[in-house]
């Protein structure tokens, strides 16, 4: 499986399983070693035991260089000459042993436990252990044919459990390969399932929402002090839906709110709700982006109607100020905001005109000179009696904010 992805995965994986591996073998050896040293050492000295002593202590020394070289270049963890480099040193100090304490005692314990262990832990991007395996059994061989005068029946002997760890060694990284490979597999599904979950989830919530839910199980409520809240509706729909069949009504809002949907997006802001053939948008950063996005969804219709030979026109009303927003339940649920500001918003698109887009106020404020208003007037909201409001008539023109200011006087 030569998927350069694949490859670079392994060799992280096989680093960081060989860092673990060092850490143990680190941490064991010198009790391991003084358990091993003193007996022999109070019954015949140094003599004889100095190529132990030299190889316990390189092969402490090369974990701890693993281990060091790990923390200091972190870069190491994605090359693979790093990761083969260990692997040929770790067969070599297996090597070494079996030559010296099996070659001459016949003890293969150590050389088996590291060569196995090794072939168990990590398998390598490139089959380069295969080999290293192989001329580590001749190696071996070298000292059993002077141990037994080059009997050939002996050294057949000798060999036989060096050479049944090596069919081991070679069967592990088989199965080391298969089973790392099978895991990548996995991990990539899952990880496409996770993807696309995800993108439904923040195609359902804002982004912000989605992480909390997914990291806690919950959405706690959030005060905003300052959000922007605008409301749309396609005036007179009802009576345009009735000379529909269900499915083209349906095909009607899909495809004019699917253009809405891309305009929130370009927009930065976050879609709410619609609810029949109404639309709801908040903006956390204040006002001028839902008055940019107000212009353009009316254009946007208007476009609509020149495609399709319809005469539908669009109410939007925008307010901004202080609200609520959170999730309501616990199934199939949705985000929503509420609070005064939500209400106002509402009733200033119930109260516009066709084709017309009426703002607060504080929309007007919010807004300073990027955008040209006109006042309307004193208009009846339910509920909230007579409140000033103005229509919003695009980008600012020279001189525009002082008209609008002057006819509000």
């Amino acid at each position: 499986m030569d998927d350069p992805a694949f490859r670079h995965w392994l060799t992280r994986r096989s680093w960081g399983l060989s860092v673990r591996y060092c850490k143990v073998v680190a941490l064991l050896l010198p009790p391991a070693a003084l358990v091993t040293d003193v007996p022999l050492l109070r019954a015949q000295g140094l003599a004889g035991l100095e190529w132990l002593i030299a190889w316990q202590l390189t092969a402490e020394a090369v974990c701890l260089g693993l281990i060091a070289a790990d923390r200091l270049w972190p870069a190491l963890r994605e090359r693979e000459v790093a990761l083969h480099a260990f692997c040929a040193l770790f067969i070599a100090l297996c090597t070494w042993i079996g030559m010296a304490d099996g070659g001459l005692r016949g003890d293969f314990s150590i050389y088996a436990a590291g060569m196995t262990f090794g072939a168990a832990v990590a398998a390598t991007p490139r089959r380069i252990r295969q080999p290293l395996y192989a001329a580590s059994l001749f190696a071996i061989a070298v000292p059993v044919w002077l141990r037994d005068g080059g009997d050939p029946a002996q050294v057949a002997a000798g060999l036989v459990n060096p050479f049944c760890v090596v069919v081991l060694c070679l069967w592990l990284d088989r199965f080391t390969w298969s089973r790392d490979r099978a895991l990548y597999l996995e991990t990539r599904r899952a990880e496409a399932e996770r993807a696309r979950a995800d993108e439904v989830l923040h195609q359902v919530l804002p982004t912000a929402v989605a992480e909390e839910i997914k990291r806690e199980g919950r959405v706690r409520a959030r005060k905003f002090d300052n959000i922007g809240v605008l409301f749309a509706d396609i005036a007179g729909f009802t009576a345009f839906s009735s000379r529909l069949p269900p499915d083209a009504l349906v095909l009607v809002l899909d495809d004019i709110f699917t253009a809405f949907d891309a305009l929130v997006q370009r927009h930065g802001v976050e879609k709410i709700k619609t609810i029949g053939d109404a639309y709801m948008v908040v903006s956390h950063a204040g006002v001028s982006a839902l008055c940019r996005l107000a212009l353009d969804l009316r254009a946007a219709l208007e476009g609509y109607n020149h495609a399709n030979g319809t005469s539908l026109a669009m109410r939007i009303g925008i307010h901004a100020g202080p609200a609520v927003g959170g999730v309501l339940g616990a199934q199939r649920f949705l985000y929503d905001v509420w609070g005064d500001t939500v209400n106002i918003a509402s009733r200033l698109e119930s109260a516009g005109r066709a084709g017309s887009i009426q703002v607060s106020e504080t929309v007007v404020q919010q807004a300073g000179e990027a955008f040209s208003f006109t006042a309307r007037g004193l208009v009846e909201l339910q509920g909230r009696g007579r409140v000033l409001t103005y229509w919003l008539l695009g980008p600012a023109r020279p001189g525009a904010q002082a008209v609008a200011w002057a006819e509000a006087a």
